[in-house]
Formats: C-alpha cells, sequence, structure tokens
C-alpha cells in the first residue's frame, strides 16, 4: 500500500481530528481497516507516520496523538484477526529488508465499511455458539441490529413461554411473575429439592419471578433503553434461565393445571 493512500480516506471518514480522538482503539479501527482497502502489502510503522499525515488537514497539533491512536487501533485489528504478517519467502519477492509486511485476512476483507466491524464486535459480545439454541434463534439477529430493548423482551418471552410448555400448563391465563412461582414453587412441577432442600423452590421461584419482573414485564408496556453491554449480559441470564427450564423439563411426566 501507497504511503499517500491511507490517510486521505481515513480523513474522508473522520474528518474531524477529535472525533477521531474520542473513539475507542475497537471503534477508530474500522475506520482504520477501511482505509487500509484490502491491501496485500502493509508495513504499518511506515504507514502509520508522521510523513503521510503532515498532508491531511488535521491540526499539527494533534498529529502525534492521531499516530498513537491508530497504532492502538491497528493492535486490535491485529489481535482480533482482520490484519496478519505476510509469509516469507513468497513467489513474488515483496519483502522489506528489516521490517514486517502485513496483509488484510479474509475476515478482514468481509469489512467494507464501519458498520460492518460494529456489528462483528456485537457479535463478540453476544456469541451465538454460546446461547441457548431458542435465544440464539430469536433474538441473536435483534441484538445484531442493535434493537436491545426487543432483544430483552423476546429472551424473557421465551423464558416464559417455555416455563409453561415445560409444566405441562395447558391454559395461557396466569403469566409473568404468578406463573413463575406457581411453577416453581412448593406444589410447582418444576421444583427440585434434590440440590438445595425444601427452601429451593422459594430460592428458584424468586429468582424466575425477580427477572421477569424486571426484563420482561417493563418492556410489555415502554421502550427500555440498555446498552449493548447490558443488553448482551441480560441475554446470557435469560439463557442460562432456559437450560435451568429445559433440565426440569426431563423430569415431567403429565400436564399440570395452574393453581388459581
Amino acid at each position: 500500500m501507497r504511503l499517500e493512500q491511507i490517510f486521505p480516506k481515513l480523513f474522508e471518514l473522520l474528518p474531524e481530528a477529535d472525533w477521531l480522538l474520542s473513539l475507542e482503539p475497537e471503534e477508530l479501527a474500522g475506520p482504520l481497516l477501511v482505509a487500509l482497502d484490502g491491501s496485500d502489502r502493509i508495513e504499518p510503522f511506515e504507514i502509520i507516520s508522521i510523513g503521510p499525515l503532515r498532508r491531511e488537514e488535521y491540526p499539527a497539533e494533534h498529529h502525534d496523538e492521531i499516530l498513537f491512536a491508530l497504532m492502538e487501533s491497528w493492535q486490535w485489528l491485529a489481535s482480533e484477526g482482520f490484519v496478519a504478517p505476510r509469509p516469507t519467502g513468497l513467489s513474488e519477492g515483496t519483502s522489506i529488508p528489516g521490517a514486517t509486511l502485513y496483509f488484510v485476512t479474509k475476515r478482514g476483507k468481509t469489512i467494507e465499511t464501519s458498520g460492518d466491524l460494529e456489528v462483528y464486535r456485537k457479535g463478540n459480545l453476544l456469541p451465538k455458539r454460546h446461547l441457548h439454541p431458542t435465544i440464539a434463534q430469536k433474538v441473536w439477529s435483534l441484538f445484531l441490529r442493535g434493537d436491545y430493548d426487543t432483544a430483552v423482551f423476546q429472551a424473557f418471552k421465551q423464558v416464559e413461554v417455555a416455563v409453561r410448555e415445560a409444566a405441562g400448563y395447558e391454559a395461557a391465563k396466569v403469566y409473568g411473575t404468578k406463573l413463575m412461582r406457581d411453577a416453581f414453587g412448593k406444589k410447582g412441577p418444576l421444583k427440585d429439592t434434590a440440590q438445595f432442600g425444601d427452601e429451593e423452590a422459594d430460592v428458584m421461584s424468586d429468582l424466575f419471578a425477580g427477572a421477569i419482573a424486571c426484563y420482561k414485564n417493563p418492556g410489555s408496556h415502554q421502550n427500555v433503553d440498555f446498552t449493548a453491554e447490558e443488553a448482551a449480559e441480560v441475554i446470557i441470564f435469560a439463557s442460562h434461565l432456559l437450560r435451568i427450564v429445559d433440565s426440569r423439563q426431563k423430569n415431567l411426566v403429565a400436564p399440570h393445571t395452574l393453581e388459581e
């Protein structure tokens, strides 16, 4: 990659130095990767340097800060596998004495816009392979789109549906916290005292009822603001609750009637 290529593209994406410097390394990595334009011949210490930077309109007093920020982002790209060192001894003979050349990897070439990298980062917050299959199917795509309140609501809706079905309840007259306390209570079909004794019924009914009250019920009536990190944590919690329901369902043999 030629020296003069990276900073014009970066300046087009981030024309304000203050804006560039306000970004975290993983956020700045998106524009940096787009500016690298899929190159297979990158010498980072030559590209991320003061010479080509001076040709752009970033104020001189910010040049050092910009270079430090870009190098942090470069390290993040390397650690995530978006760029990697070129193999040695290639047939075209592209080595530079004393320098390590890099290339944009297959993963890196899938990132065509800064938004693409944001989707990747969100996926890392909520790895699909670690989720309960129901959560992965119903909720993961909502999370990637940034619809966090709907994703959380849907996650706990799936918990509610799973509890009703696992308990064998044929009617939907009781729902929410009442359903949880009935299903996991002392006379509930999902009670399991093997691990905690008789008090386990109270513990588990409190856990499930509290989760529904905190994370499903508010979302039924209003928009609830979640950050990506908060939503990911809560959805993982819902996934854990679903796995508990799965384990209890194995012990059930017949449908039950909801207590009035």
